[in-house]
């Protein structure tokens, strides 16, 4: 797992939330924004993939 320094993270905010996600060619990062040192989520690109979509198209109950 890379470290947070070698990862290149953007910001997605929403509704005053926002999050970081850093993407490398098989997994997807996601940390809290506010609290980028406590840990971080890592899923599979064909995961994130999915979500990605699901949210462009506005259909969360794609994901199971």
């Amino acid at each position: 797992m890379p470290a947070d320094h070698q990862l290149q993270w953007r910001r997605a905010c929403g509704n005053g939330a926002c999050v970081e996600v850093a993407t490398t060619p098989s997994v997807a990062y996601v940390r809290d924004s506010k609290a980028p040192l406590e840990g971080r989520l890592a899923v599979s690109g064909s995961a994130w993939s999915a979500f990605v979509t699901a949210v462009t198209d506005g259909d969360l109950s794609a994901i199971r």
